[in-house]
């Protein structure tokens, strides 16, 4: 008898912890479900701010080349020879330039939120700043070739954003591809742009910052532009260098992350 009731123990025993042991499979079967769920959605946010991103940095493109059109026509008449409407015309495009850069704010706003870039956002952030620099020369009648030449920096700019953008859109749509076919997601929430996207974007930054002092340098030889630009412009670039390499620091050592 004593024996019959030791082993119904075992047995109840060895039940419950198969049934324990179950449970906590079906909980871990439940945890990489609401993780790929998670992942998932992470992901579609991506894509639709990455979306979002390129047709706001689109309609800044175009909105801009109208400004830079604006400038060079301007440009044409001797500041001496201008009458009330090329000061109306020059007060016009700096509104127009300083709605650009709200919807630059946005943008950043934008990357910001994410988190995970470090190299997008302050692009965007210098661009702003080009844009509201453009937007006080204009307002100030200013539109010779330190106009021009920061407002061509930012189209070129726009132009480069919007295509690292598309291509960053259309690698994250083939991963998504191979992951299906797989049946295997990736562990970790992928970044909104991959590192090398981040590192050219560096790249661009610095490229823009060493054109803009050789073409400061070219004004001067030529005494195209005043000491106060000059100054004003070059201490600009320096605090904008400071920052390039404050970003490169932070993507190298993830503090982004």
């Amino acid at each position: 008898m004593e024996r019959a009731i030791e082993e119904l123990k075992k047995k109840n025993h060895d039940d419950a912890s198969d049934s324990q042991g179950d449970a906590i499979a079906e909980l871990e079967k439940a945890k990489e479900k609401l993780e790929e769920i998670l992942r998932q959605l992470r992901e579609e946010e991506q894509e639709l701010l990455l979306f979002a991103l390129e047709a706001r940095f689109q309609k800044m493109l175009a909105l801009q080349q109208i400004v830079y059109n604006g400038t060079l026509s301007l440009s044409r008449t001797p500041n001496e020879e201008w009458t009330a409407r090329h000061f109306g015309r020059s007060r016009e495009l700096s509104g127009q330039e300083t709605e650009i850069a709200v919807e630059a704010l946005k943008a950043l706003t934008l990357l910001k939120e994410e988190g995970s870039s470090v190299a997008f956002p302050e692009g965007v952030e210098q661009l702003r700043e080009d844009m509201l620099t453009v937007a006080d020369r204009l307002e100030t009648e200013q539109v010779g070739e330190i106009t021009q030449g920061i407002e061509k920096d930012i189209i070129e700019a726009l132009q480069e954003m919007i295509e690292a953008l598309q291509k960053e859109m259309e690698k994250k749509k083939e991963e998504q591809q191979q992951q299906q076919q797989q049946q295997q997601g990736q562990k970790q929430d992928p970044p909104l742009v991959d590192q090398l996207a981040e590192l050219k974007m560096l790249r661009s930054l610095q490229l823009r910052v060493n054109r803009a002092t050789r073409r400061l340098g070219r004004l001067v030889e030529g005494e195209q532009a005043t000491k106060a630009d000059v100054v004003g412009e070059l201490q600009r670039l320096a605090r904008r260098q400071a920052r390039i390499q404050e970003a490169a620091y932070d993507l190298a050592t993830g503090r982004n992350k």
